[in-house]
């Protein structure tokens, strides 16, 4: 992952000279640890057996997280990287938006509570949106994370 700081210097004075821009790319590298990774494989096999080529909850699910529109533009990756609904079919943008979607629940759920939830809970999250985490409908679900 790649951010990008343009920085631009400007003169005051009676001589104003062309602001000099410089852009400096600095290299993040993420890593995600082993609970995080079978969270994610969990959720997936929960759904569609990680297989991302399945259209479900009437054609309004695609891939293997069965993503809906609402969390493609929620996850703000349809505004910064052009995402589509379609593309919920490639894993690797299913897998940015599973995560951006994430953390997007994870920061609310803190902000509520103060601390941050489990994988137990970001399960039913994810069945549930973000305040799945206290239907009881998102207890059959939570029982099939459980058993996995």
């Amino acid at each position: 992952m790649k951010k990008i700081f343009i920085l631009a210097a400007f003169s005051l004075g009676l001589g104003c000279q062309k602001p000099e821009t410089r852009i400096v790319t600095e290299t993040v590298i993420i890593y995600r640890d082993t609970c995080d990774s079978q969270f994610q494989a969990k959720i997936g096999q929960i759904e569609t057996n990680n297989l991302d080529s399945i259209i479900g909850d009437g054609g309004r699910a695609y891939g293997r997280y069965q993503i809906h529109q609402i969390c493609v533009k929620g996850s703000g990756l349809m505004d910064l990287l052009g995402y589509t609904h379609a593309d919920m079919f490639d894993s690797t943008k299913a897998d940015h938006v599973f995560w951006a979607t994430m953390g997007v629940h994870s920061h609310t759920f803190a902000q509520r509570n103060g601390r941050y939830p489990t994988y137990e809970e970001l399960a039913r999250m994810w069945n549930g949106g973000p305040s799945g985490y206290q239907n009881k409908s998102t207890l059959k679900y939570l029982e099939k994370f459980r058993k996995i």
